[in-house]
């Protein structure tokens, strides 16, 4: 009897785990941007009974209706890609690959009074579709600088907006959590496109 409560005990231990390990691959995930840039980098997203082809096709019908400048769609179909971070075996499922480019107006603000701006956000951002899930990876993020009008990298490996001495910039208190609010909502907008969620009103 005890061998058998044990067993039960460590079987539902396992199965706890297991959800708790899978975190990061469920529409829970959200992107934090830190004093380490961009984590995660990329997280993949489940969703069910759609295979790779279907994902593909909803996500180009999402991209005509929120980006109406087509020519900011590039589409690419891949089986493997060389430069994934994933394991030998995720290089091996088909898929299906978009990366695409956008721009969000007073994304991000910054400075200090009388010299606090709002600048618009320029992004890529690549999707790649496989038979149930799909992943999201940021690949870019610039903005311009009003003064100057040059375009500015936001690094996804480190914030640059961090001091020497591991504190955020004075002036730029706010820039992560906006930058975060923006990745996670075109996520989100996705995700509910796919699974057919109502849309909110995302920009």
């Amino acid at each position: 009897m005890k061998n058998i409560i044990l067993f039960t005990i460590i079987l539902v231990s396992t199965f706890s785990y297991a959800q708790n390990n899978n975190s990061t691959h469920s529409e829970n995930t959200k992107f934090v941007y830190g004093e380490n840039g961009l984590e995660p980098r990329n997280f993949t997203v489940i969703v069910e009974g759609m295979d790779r082809h279907e994902l593909l096709s909803k996500a180009k019908e999402w991209l005509n209706e929120k980006y109406k400048d087509a020519d900011n769609v590039i589409i690419k179909n891949d089986k493997t890609d060389k430069t994934d971070d994933s394991d030998e075996m995720e290089k091996a499922k088909p898929s299906e690959k978009i990366s695409f480019n956008g721009f969000t107006d007073n994304a991000i603000c910054f400075g200090e009074e009388p010299d606090y701006n709002c600048e618009g956000l320029e992004y890529t951002i690549e999707l790649r579709f496989r038979d149930g899930e799909y992943r999201f990876k940021p690949k870019k993020l610039k903005y311009k600088i009003a003064s100057s009008n040059k375009k500015q990298t936001i690094g996804l490996k480190k914030h640059k907006f961090y001091s020497k001495e591991g504190k955020i910039k004075k002036g730029y208190e706010k820039v992560s959590s906006q930058i975060e609010a923006l990745l996670n909502k075109i996520n989100r907008s996705l995700l509910n496109y796919l699974t057919g969620k109502v849309q909110d009103d995302e920009w």
